[in-house]
């Protein structure tokens, strides 16, 4: 819904038409009334026009269908891979096809496309795909070689803080 340019009626559906000379948004009460014509339908100018996604193909995901994972330094093994070869980021995006921006983008962190990071490790020579371990696994142990109970949790959590 929009705004009629010629009576100013809000909320009505309007067209793109021709009037003496300049192309205008009607209403259809006012492309009636004046003879005009409607060549194109054209729905308020805010909505968006929807894509179809039927039609698009996405690369498939390899670390659904690996073992690895990307190493949570990634960036700065890129960033010493490139000094290595003697390269500033712009000749390194040359190398690689891609733009400066993706290339700075993934040297300050941001997680590049498996795609990408395939590309780099191939450029580069560096391997930023790494066997995952287990960061939040932490190993406990009490005097005696007893097991830790909830209370001797309890106690060295409180322990510390004091």
């Amino acid at each position: 819904m929009g705004t009629c340019e010629l009576c100013g009626a809000d909320n009505v559906s309007t067209y793109k038409t021709s009037t003496s000379g300049a192309r205008v948004d009607a209403c259809n009460r006012c492309i009636d009334r004046l003879g005009l014509t409607k060549p194109t339908p054209t729905p308020n100018r805010m909505t968006s026009v929807k894509t179809s996604t039927q039609n698009r193909t996405f690369a498939p995901n390899t670390m659904l269908n690996s073992d690895k994972e990307l190493a949570p330094d990634f960036h700065k093994r890129i960033q010493q891979g490139r000094k290595a070869k003697g390269w500033d980021q712009r000749e390194f995006a040359r190398r690689m096809n891609e733009r400066l921006n993706i290339v700075q983008r993934t040297e300050n962190g941001n997680r590049p496309t498996d795609a990408l990071v395939k590309k780099i490790e191939k450029v580069l020579d560096v391997e930023l795909f790494i066997e995952p371990t287990a960061s939040n696994s932490r190993h406990t142990s009490t005097v005696g070689g007893r097991n830790m109970t909830i209370g001797d949790a309890y106690d060295e959590l409180f322990s510390r803080r004091e």
